[in-house]
C-alpha cells in the first residue's frame, strides 16, 4: 500500500512520481524538450529555490519519457549529484564502501555516473584493460543491457553544482569523460585499450560463459559505432561561474542555456488551484476548492510587488500551510 502524498510537498523537490500534482512549468518542459532535440547539450539554470530539480522530476522526466518527436528510442539516465563527503572519500579509497546496495550512498560524481549507467555493483567483466573508468565505455555496456539498437541516451545531471566540491583532479577527471560522451566518437584511450586487448587475446585467449561470451560480442559488434548522446545539465545561476573549468574540456558548454525564472501570475494561480481540485484518495487531504477571493488574497501576499512574480518556493510553503488547515477542518467535520 502506497503511502498518503501531500498536494503541494513545500520545500522539498516534487518526486518523479509526482507529476500529477505538478502545475505552471509547462511552457518551461516544452521549451527545453525543443533545445534538446536541437543539441546535445543544455544547461539549465537558475536561482536556488526556484524549483530545478522538481521540474526535472516531475515535468521533464515525464515530459521526455512520453515525448515522440524522435524517431529513434531512448533511454534516459538521471543523475543528482551530492557534495564532496571527506569522511566517505577516506572509505571509499579505503575499499569499505564497496559492494553497497544503496545507490545514494555513491557520492563520488564518477562513481555516481556509472552507477546510474549499469548499477552498483556491474556484472561486466573488465572487456577493454583501460587504466580507469570511462563513461564512454560503461555507456556502451549499458546499451547492450537494454538490448535496443540504435538508441538514445540522454543523460540529465541535477544539481551539477556539486561536481566544483570535489577536489581538482575528480572534477578534471570528470570533465575529461563527459567531453568523451559528448564528442559520441570513440575516445583515443578506448581506441588504444582496444588495441591492447587484440594483443592479449592474441597471446592468451579468454573463456567466457556463452552467455557471457554473447553479451561481450555484443559490445564488441558495437564498439567503433559513434554513440547517440543528449545532455541536460542542471545548476545554479549563481554558480554558472564554475563551468569555466570545464571549457578546456567543453567549450561548447553555454552554448545552449535556459534560465528557469520565477512565476508569471497566471502559472502561479494554476500552481495553487489544481493541486487542490485533483479526486483520489491517493492524497493526505480531501479534495478542495479556492474560493477567488481567498486566491487574491494568496496572490497579493506572494506576488513581488515591482515584478508581479511569484516564487515557487514560498508559494509551496503557503500552499502546505493552507492543505494542512483543509486537514484540521475536515478532521472537526467528521
Amino acid at each position: 500500500m502506497s503511502a498518503l502524498r501531500s498536494r503541494y510537498p513545500g520545500l522539498r523537490p516534487f518526486d518523479i512520481g509526482e507529476q500529477d500534482n505538478f502545475f505552471g512549468r509547462q511552457e518551461e518542459i516544452e521549451a527545453i524538450c525543443r533545445l534538446l532535440d536541437l543539441d546535445k547539450l543544455i544547461v539549465l539554470h537558475g536561482p536556488s529555490g526556484m524549483g530545478k530539480s522538481s521540474l526535472i522530476n516531475a515535468g521533464i522526466l515525464p515530459a521526455l519519457s512520453q515525448m515522440r518527436r524522435w524517431e529513434v528510442p531512448y533511454h534516459i539516465v538521471p543523475i543528482r549529484f551530492t557534495n564532496y563527503d571527506p569522511e566517505f572519500a577516506k572509505a571509499r579509497f579505503k575499499g569499505k564502501g564497496e559492494g553497497n546496495p544503496d545507490a545514494d550512498l555513491v557520492k563520488d560524481p564518477i562513481d555516481r555516473f556509472i552507477s546510474a549507467c549499469v548499477g552498483t555493483n556491474p556484472e561486466w567483466p573488465e572487456v577493454i584493460p583501460m587504466p580507469k573508468e570511462s563513461f564512454w565505455i560503461r555507456t556502451k555496456q549499458m546499451l547492450v543491457e537494454e538490448g535496443i539498437r540504435p538508441l538514445r541516451v540522454i543523460f540529465v545531471l541535477d544539481q551539477f553544482e556539486e561536481l566544483f566540491t570535489y577536489p581538482e583532479p575528480r572534477v578534471d577527471e570528470f570533465a575529461e569523460q563527459l567531453e568523451e560522451l559528448f564528442h559520441q566518437v570513440m575516445p583515443e584511450s578506448v581506441r588504444r585499450g582496444l588495441e591492447r586487448k587484440r594483443i592479449f587475446d592474441a597471446d592468451a585467449p579468454s573463456v567466457q560463459e556463452p552467455e557471457e561470451d554473447e553479451k561481450l560480442s555484443k559490445f564488441l559488434e558495437t564498439i567503433e559505432e559513434p554513440l547517440d548522446v543528449k545532455i541536460l545539465i542542471s545548476m545554479r545561476s549563481d554558480k554558472l561561474h564554475y563551468l569555466e573549468r570545464l571549457k578546456p574540456f567543453l567549450p561548447e558548454m553555454m552554448l545552449n542555456s535556459f534560465e528557469l525564472r520565477s512565476f508569471n501570475p497566471e502559472q502561479a494561480r494554476r500552481a495553487i488551484v489544481e493541486p487542490a481540485l485533483l479526486e483520489g484518495s491517493g492524497y493526505i487531504s480531501p479534495q478542495f476548492q479556492i474560493e477567488e477571493s481567498a486566491l487574491n488574497e494568496i496572490m497579493g501576499f506572494l506576488e513581488d510587488k515591482l515584478t508581479r512574480r511569484v516564487d515557487p518556493s514560498q508559494l509551496q510553503i503557503v500552499c502546505q500551510h493552507m492543505e494542512q488547515r483543509m486537514i484540521k477542518k475536515d478532521v472537526q467535520r467528521n
